[in-house]
C-alpha cells in the first residue's frame, strides 16, 4: 500500500501522480520499475489507479491494466 508518507517520499502530492511515474516507467521501458511500482500498490489503489487510467486521455496502457487487473 502507498501511504502518505511514501508519497512524500517521491516527492508527489496525490496519488495520482503516482500513477502518472507509474505510465512514464512504461512508457521508457521500464518495465521491472512499472512491476514494482505496481506491486506496492493496495487491491483498491489498483483498481483507484484503474480507473484513473480508463477515464484519462493516456494511450499505450495496456500493458498497465492488464498487469493491474492479473495481480490483484
Amino acid at each position: 500500500m502507498i501511504s502518505k508518507k511514501d508519497l512524500k517520499n517521491y516527492e508527489f502530492k496525490t496519488i495520482e501522480n503516482y500513477f502518472d511515474y507509474i505510465v512514464e516507467s512504461e512508457i521508457n521501458g521500464q518495465y521491472r520499475q512499472l512491476k514494482e511500482l505496481i506491486n506496492k500498490l493496495s487491491p483498491k489503489q489498483k483498481r483507484l489507479c484503474f480507473l484513473y487510467l480508463s477515464n484519462e486521455s493516456f494511450n499505450n496502457v495496456k500493458n498497465i491494466k492488464e498487469f493491474l487487473i492479473y495481480n490483484e
